[in-house]
């Protein structure tokens, strides 16, 4: 394999992790009781167009790899 490839594939484990992550702390209820409605929403939306984003990227990677 060429270093495009394994820099391609050390991006998506990357993207894979942060994704981990963020649906960890999506699924955090103690801190989202503790925060105001009206912040627990906006966060909640930030987190989950993090999460598509994400998903957007590990797709464009698997899609480049395969191409």
């Amino acid at each position: 394999m060429g270093i495009e490839w394994r820099m391609a594939e050390s991006q998506l484990d990357e993207l894979r992790n942060m994704r981990v992550l963020l649906e960890e702390a999506r699924e955090v209820r103690g801190l989202a009781r503790d925060l105001a409605y009206h912040r627990r929403v906006r966060l909640e939306a930030v987190l989950e167009r993090a999460v598509e984003e994400l998903d957007r990227q590990i797709e464009d990677l698997r899609s480049d790899g395969q191409g």
